[in-house]
């Protein structure tokens, strides 16, 4: 399975969403931006500015695309765009889709960083009206995602560390669980 992470809006949990899937379904992970995927995720994660085609695959993709992402884009299973609540999020995510639609299979937007009761389907409106047959996930805003890049490990991970961590991770764990689901359910 090939999955690409996108969107033209930094700062909205692409890194630790692509890096805790990876780990959790032990899939390789590659990226054309810089981060610290590297160092977290040694012998399974590369930064190249050309990132190579291969099976069992997360792709991080910055906020551009050329033609190197979109060809990835083009084998990818699925395209996930994470998108914040916020509305220079939103129209980047807006514009993100209409560039990759003609190329993805199937493109699912995962929406972070929600706070309160009504910003996902305020959100997901905003985003829905432009167009048909995408997918919508919800991820409160937590320190787990921070938490995966400091310390290495995936949110799956984190949640299981202590009956403390399983507690205050909960709510975000569930709803990351819907989206890993999609790639483990046969």
């Amino acid at each position: 399975m090939i999955l690409s992470i996108i969107n033209k809006k930094g700062g909205v949990g692409k890194t630790p969403i692509s890096f805790s899937l990876a780990k959790d379904l032990g899939y390789y992970l590659q990226s054309n931006d810089n981060s610290v995927i590297e160092s977290i995720y040694p012998d399974m994660a590369k930064i190249t500015e050309h990132p190579s085609l291969i099976e069992n695959c997360i792709y991080d993709f910055g906020g551009f695309v050329d033609a190197g992402v979109l060809q990835i884009i083009k084998e990818s299973d699925v395209v996930m765009i994470p998108c914040s609540i916020d509305y220079n999020s939103i129209l980047r995510t807006v514009e993100t889709i209409e560039e990759i639609q003609p190329h993805a299979k199937a493109i699912v937007v995962i929406i972070t960083k929600v706070e309160k009761e009504g910003d996902f389907q305020t959100t997901k409106a905003a985003i829905a009206q432009h167009f048909d047959e995408i997918e919508f996930f919800e991820l409160r805003l937590s320190k787990v995602f921070k938490n995966t890049i400091e310390t290495g490990l995936s949110i799956s991970e984190l949640y299981n560390e202590t009956p403390l961590s399983k507690n205050a991770y909960k709510t975000v764990y569930k709803q990351y669980l819907n989206i890993l689901n999609l790639f483990t359910n046969d």
